[in-house]
């Protein structure tokens, strides 16, 4: 074999070489490239899917931030509505007894016919009523002890705890320093009543009249009470 051919083969080996070497890179370059190009699709798709859920989020929360305006202008409203209406702690406390005595049973149409019929100054009897009843006690003997006014149209009675003795013992009398609870039967079987250590008061309103009860603490296991008579 002549040194020429050999040098041609050689050349032509190094030639294939040199060939598969740049298809080699050829095909590295487009592999990775379309790699990258494929991730850069791929991350540009997410992130506008990442937007368009943020957008939407946004826009929820602002549609429910106008409705919770809204509302909260609503809630103003009725707030400075009942702040009208309940201008001090006294009109608040009456509607604390209308609700009382709605709830116990009473109409609420009968009360508001009552409250309507009050005239500003109230025109009271000068002459009152005093009776006395025992508050009972759950050791007392007796199992009843009333007072009734007005021919037996108002009937009181209590009950309260018993005193203690130096020895820890419970006596039949009342303790005056504890609260105790009076009852109030009216006509038709209503019953109303009031909690507390004495005195206490009470209106009642029966019959088209206001009765103003006063309920202090007697001689040794009674309760003395004092009512007036006005008009409504």
């Amino acid at each position: 074999m002549s040194l020429g051919l050999v040098n041609r083969k050689e050349k032509q080996k190094q030639r294939n070489r040199q060939a598969w070497a740049l298809i080699k890179f050829i095909f590295l370059v487009s592999f990775f490239g379309g790699t990258g190009y494929y991730a850069y699709e791929a991350g540009v798709s997410v992130a506008k899917d990442e937007a368009l859920r943020w957008k939407a989020q946004h826009d929820t929360q602002i549609t429910e931030n106008e409705r919770l305006k809204i509302e909260l202008g609503k809630d103003k409203a009725t707030l400075d509505q009942l702040s009208q209406l309940m201008p001090n702690q006294k009109i608040r406390n009456l509607l604390v007894a209308v609700t009382e005595r709605a709830n116990s049973g009473v109409d609420i149409s009968r009360m508001e016919t009552v409250i309507r019929g009050l005239s500003k100054d109230a025109q009271c009897s000068n002459e009152t009523d005093t009776k006395r009843f025992i508050v009972l006690t759950s050791v007392s003997t007796q199992d009843i002890s009333t007072a009734s006014f007005y021919r037996g149209l108002i009937t009181l009675s209590g009950h309260g705890s018993p005193t203690t003795n130096e020895d820890g013992n419970p006596e039949a009398w009342f303790d005056t320093a504890k609260e105790v609870t009076i009852s109030f039967m009216l006509p038709g079987g209503e019953q109303q009543d009031i909690n507390g250590p004495l005195p206490l008061y009470h209106s009642v309103i029966a019959s088209g009249s206001e009765y103003r009860f006063s309920i202090t603490s007697g001689r040794v296991s009674f309760a003395d009470v004092s009512v007036q008579k006005c008009a409504l």
